[in-house]
Formats: structure tokens, sequence, C-alpha cells
């Protein structure tokens, strides 16, 4: 499924801090996402005190909306927050209904702005609060945090390359005491999960599936820095996650080698006598999503984020594992007029295939599966629709050069793309 922005995340520092007088360095902090579902507070870490220029990388491995704290912010005026590259950044207020506590402290003040409590959680301060305001049949007392809290908002654009990308934010403001003008500086990498050199290799030698395992994957941005020499720490470089990418370097081993990608547990990418010169390939998938057009459903979407193109030839196999059935259902085709009915496989908004199926001769409890194929073109985006799509007026028509199709897939396989859309919608 395409991934969706504005996630609850969660702060993790993961290397050690040298922190002086006089400023901080740190090589990289990672922000990894918090799956914790539910009304779970998003949790911060925080930035360092303004009182220097900074070399850190925060590193994040999907795109999304990240939050830090500035340290002790109270410090400091007229702050202000920029950014550049793979980054936007905005600063916001403290709101302790959304972020997890940081330590900080809360007081109830009356009518006058007088405090009358201090020093309590925000619980605390609540139920403080709403005992005042009940005992004296009033609504004035309220809660008020003692510290000056600021948080930084990063949304970082997500990253299909075959490479990391780049951004940067700085935070900068006045010392409050001393008129001092302050700053912090730190990089933002979008990094991506690449599979290891030798695992490459030895999935190309031994004819076997490279597969995207959790904890498999490189991060290409350490491995960038850090190398592979005497820096080379697998502990280190490895990223928590899914690998995706399979690198320039890697395809330069197994050139003229044939080599099967495991995108997923059910979905594969056979490159046929890889090509010299082949640059690295992202084969992240999404899918099967709903089509939905004018609130009604015509089909479904599903296919690789990346746009690099792969120079040889290839087959894409899909098995989703559910049946014809299935596919039947979710299309709510009526076979009891027509049996045949033709469907129509969309490769970047354009007709490349039209299958037909005879839902009388097809064995409806048969598993089915997807074989696309292509040459030095991209893994693409695809649609499954019933219909194919109607040009808007003024505009070419989308199913421009639909005889000049790549290969016929055989009906089996462009079935397998709907019913495996259809049970995920169901479930």
């Amino acid at each position: 499924m395409k991934k969706a922005l504005a996630l609850v995340l969660a702060l993790v520092l993961a290397l050690s801090m040298a922190v002086s007088a006089f400023a901080l360095t740190l090589d990289v902090i990672e922000l990894v996402k918090d799956t914790a579902a539910g009304t779970e507070l998003i949790k911060l870490e925080k930035l360092p005190a303004l009182d220097g220029e900074y070399k850190v990388s925060f590193v994040v491995s999907e795109g999304g909306v990240y939050h830090l704290v500035i340290d002790n912010a109270g410090d400091y005026k007229d702050l202000a927050v920029s950014s550049t590259g793979i980054v936007a950044a905005e600063l916001i207020d403290w709101d302790p209904e959304v972020y997890a506590s940081i330590g900080e402290t809360y007081a109830v003040i009356n009518e006058k702005g007088e405090a009358v409590a201090t020093g309590l959680s925000y619980d605390e301060a609540k139920a403080e609060a709403k005992a005042k305001n009940d005992a004296a049949k009033v609504t004035y007392h309220k809660v008020v945090c003692e510290q000056e809290i600021v948080i930084v908002e990063l949304v970082v654009s997500e990253n299909y390359s075959a490479s990391y990308k780049e951004g940067a934010i700085k935070v900068t403001g006045v010392e409050k005491a001393t008129g001092k003008k302050v700053s912090g500086s730190w990089d933002v990498i979008a990094d991506v999960t690449i599979f290891e050199y030798e695992e490459v290799k030895y999935a190309a030698a031994n004819k076997v599936a490279l597969v995207a395992e959790k904890g498999t994957g490189y991060s290409d941005y350490k491995t960038a820095v850090n190398g592979y020499g005497e820096k080379y720490n697998p502990s280190d470089l490895r990223a928590e996650g899914f690998a995706t990418v399979v690198s320039t370097t890697a395809f330069r081993a197994i050139e003229g080698k044939d080599l099967i990608v495991a995108a997923d547990a059910n979905n594969y990418v056979t490159i046929y006598d890889v090509a010299a010169g082949q640059k690295g390939v992202n084969f992240e998938l999404y899918g099967y999503d709903e089509i939905i057009e004018n609130k009604e459903f015509v089909g479904f979407e599903f296919g690789f984020f990346g746009d690099q193109v792969v120079k040889s030839a290839f087959e894409i196999t899909l098995q989703p594992g559910v049946t014809y059935y299935e596919l039947r259902e979710a299309f709510g085709v009526k076979v009891e007029e027509d049996d045949i009915v033709d469907f129509y496989l969309l490769k970047d908004g354009k007709v490349a295939q039209i299958i037909t199926v005879d839902f009388m001769t097809v064995d409806l409890a048969e598993k089915v599966e997807i074989t696309v194929k292509g040459e030095n073109t991209t893994l693409g985006q695809y649609e499954l629709r019933l219909a194919a799509p109607v040009a808007a007026e003024g505009e070419e028509n989308p199913n421009t050069g639909a005889e000049s199709v790549v290969g016929v897939v055989a009906a089996l396989a462009v079935v397998s793309v709907a019913t495996a859309a259809a049970v995920s919608l169901k479930k």
C-alpha cells in the first residue's frame, strides 16, 4: 500500500553523544517511526541547546512527519526554523494531549493568573484545577505548563530512489540573557536500505531469490559514510527494516547473470542477463489499492514506487494466493448473461494488455498469479480495470498504443492481481 504521511512517530537516539561546553558532535541520530496504534502519545527527543553549530545527521528510513523538541526553549526569543532539500520544517506549539511527557511540570492558576498549585504532572494539574473549580463553582482555574516548550515538526519526503537523499534544518534564536544570536544546524537524511553485496552475488550465482527479510538490509547512508574497510561493522551498518535496493555496485558484480528479487513473500522480479552498466534499482512494491472514480469502484492499482530503468529483459510475477472466484466477486461480475469478460491491464496510464477470461471454463477455486514482461523500461505502476479509461476532452487518449502490446500475458496472470486486491480489501 502507498505510504501515508502524518503518522505517529517515535524518535530513538541510536549512537552516543559527545558534549562539550561549547558544542555537540554527533554522527547519526536515527529517527524511527512508532508503530503503536490508538491514542498513544507521540514521543519526543530533545534537540541540543542552541549554543553552537553542530555536525549532526538525522536519518529516517521512511518519509513522513517527525517531531523534535528544542531543549531549554525558554532561554531564547525569536526562535525560527528553516529547511532545505528533502525536508520541510516548522515550529509548532506544545500540547500535552498529543505529545508524551518530557519531564515538564504544570501549575494551576486562578482568574488573576496567580499560581495556586505548582510542580504538578499534567494529570495532577488537571485534577487539581477541576477540584478547585468544582469547590468554588467557577471555571477560571486553568492548567499551564511551567516551562516554555517549542517543537520542531519535520515533514520528510518519501525516497524511492536507489540511494539516500539529503536535506537540512536550521534553528535560530536570540539568548534572552545576553542578546547573543545562536543557532543549530542538522542534516536530515532520507535513507534507503540496500541488499548486502555478497548476498546479491550469492543469489545470482546459486539461482535463488534475493529475499527482503527484516534485518538483512544495509543503510546506504552509513555505508557511504563508513565504507567497507577497517570501519566496516555489520551491526552498525545493518538497517532495521526490509532491503529494497540492489545497488549499482552489486549489479556490476553479477553482470550477465540472472537475478531474482523477492519484493515481498508473494511478489518476484526476475531480471535476465543483467546488462552492463545497470544502475541501482529500488524494488519497493505497493498494492493492491481500490481505484474510486465518481465515488464508484472501477478497479485496482499496484506496482513499484521506483522509476529506475531495468535495462535487461525482466518478468514480474505476483502470487497473491487467491482464487478466480474472489476476482469475480471483487468486480461484481455477473456471469449469468455473459461468461466471457475482458480485463484491461494499464501500465503507467496506458493500456498494455487486454485479457479475456471465460468464467464458465476456468476453475473458480484455482489460485491465480500475474506475470508482466518488460525490457529497458521501469518496473512500472499498474491498474486493472473492466473498462479502458476515457480521455478527458482535449487530452491524449491514454489507450494510444494499446495494440503495440509488449508480449501477451496469460489471462491467469492478470486475473490474480484483481483477486489479490479483493482479498486485501475484504480483510
